[in-house]
């Protein structure tokens, strides 16, 4: 039996004599386990990388002091041996096939094993294939692979400036992917499996035509888990979009927002949700405000260039009541960032709970709250870099949870 993984060898007595903690280089290689000649019933382990074709015999019978399979599940193991004192790391991209080795091999060990069922060929040098492809860059409609697909090992895939409308669904299969650069094309809709990604970390989609079609179902990516606990870049810059769904202040670990060149007028309050948010870019879009929410965040880089050319309406709106059950109860869920979805709580208290609005303490309100414009200096909040042109204070459009925090905003304005 053979596995195809990457692994590292590492030497325990020239880490323990010298004391190096750091590790070796992986290698693309093969393992085998089997038998040296028809009669002989030893079993071997042979090693045979891209570097040493022939391959390295290790005895299996008494000569392996422990198999880590703690991991096992994500494709990793260590296999220590007695003679030569070294460890086989081994990280297999097919967990299954590594538990299977794992299990032939541990038969091996404890003398279950008849080593008839294991052909004599098994430690024979093997071809060993280039490791499979993590990166794929198509730069044209010529080289698309529309029938062979994708490998199912990439984890960037890069498909810029090919003019596709369309998404391909094949790429919901890499359950690898960390990258998508899907920029310059003409785009107007994900699907929305796209969300159930499990590693997705960077998603670019600038240049596309995401702003041509207002249709709620457009979003509806972002309201998976998988997305929202993952993704940590989205590129949306030039993309003609007229407003941004509130779902945007559910990816949690975004670090990197870019809304440069649309035509947006507002950003949703829920954008002041992204506590990982490091880095904002809404340059030359028509802005007249900005959510006071964002006040809550700490941003090294921020650009509003080419904004705010017309003035906000300035007068001060006050819905003050008795608050409501309702009110107390959607209060506690935002603000305790409590999970909720379609499948725990009716739809319509869903859509009630997304719209809440966001007071620059931090807290939320939805039908009692108290609305002013307030004009900052952005630097304020923003450590690093903030580009505004010749815009010194800023019109931020608040929405307030108690007068307590409007009169403590004005007093610091």
């Amino acid at each position: 039996m053979k596995l195809t993984c990457n692994l590292e060898i590492v030497n325990r007595q020239l880490l323990a004599g010298r004391n190096i903690t750091s590790r070796g280089k992986s290698q693309h290689c093969v393992l085998s386990i089997g038998k040296q000649s028809v009669k002989d019933n030893e079993l071997y382990l042979l090693l045979q990388t891209r570097s040493n074709s022939s391959g390295t015999k290790y005895k299996v019978k008494n000569n392996i002091e422990n198999v880590f399979t703690k991991f096992v599940s994500d494709g990793k193991s260590t296999i220590r041996l007695k003679e030569p004192a070294i460890d086989l790391t081994i990280k297999c991209t097919n967990a299954i096939e590594l538990k299977s080795f794992l299990h032939i091999l541990k038969l091996g060990l404890e003398d279950k094993l008849h080593t008839s069922i294991l052909s004599v060929s098994n430690l024979n040098p093997k071809k060993i294939n280039p490791p499979p492809k993590k990166k794929v860059t198509i730069k044209s409609k010529a080289d698309y692979p529309v029938f062979k697909g994708f490998p199912r090992t990439t984890e960037e895939l890069y498909l810029c400036g090919l003019n596709r409308k369309s998404f391909d669904r094949q790429i919901l299969r890499l359950q690898s992917l960390r990258i998508l650069d899907l920029s310059n094309n003409s785009l107007s809709s994900l699907p929305k499996e796209i969300g159930t990604l499990p590693h997705l970390k960077s998603l670019h989609l600038g240049q596309n035509e995401f702003g041509a079609v207002e249709n709620f179902n457009t979003w509806s990516w972002l309201n998976h888990i998988n997305i929202q606990n993952n993704l940590q870049l989205l590129d949306l810059s030039e993309n003609h979009l007229k407003y941004l769904p509130k779902q945007i202040g559910k990816l949690s670990k975004l670090v990197t927002l870019s809304l440069n060149k649309n035509e947006l007028k507002i950003l949703p309050a829920s954008i002041g949700r992204l506590l990982s948010l490091t880095y904002l870019n809404v340059a030359h879009n028509l802005l007249t405000s900005l959510p006071g929410s964002i006040m809550n965040l700490r941003l090294e880089s921020f650009n509003i260039f080419g904004n705010f050319q017309n003035n906000p309406d300035e007068s001060s709106v006050s819905f003050n009541s008795i608050p409501t059950l309702k009110e107390f109860g959607a209060r506690s869920v935002v603000n305790n960032r409590l999970n909720y979805n379609a499948a725990t709580i009716p739809f319509t208290l869903v859509q009630y709970l997304d719209d809440a609005k966001l007071c620059p303490c931090g807290n939320s309100c939805f039908d009692i709250y108290i609305h002013k414009i307030v004009r900052r200096d952005p630097r304020q909040f923003a450590t690093l870099t903030v580009s505004s042109m010749s815009v010194l204070y800023v019109p931020f459009s608040c929405t307030f949870c108690c007068t307590k925090c409007a009169d403590t905003l004005k007093l610091q304005t």
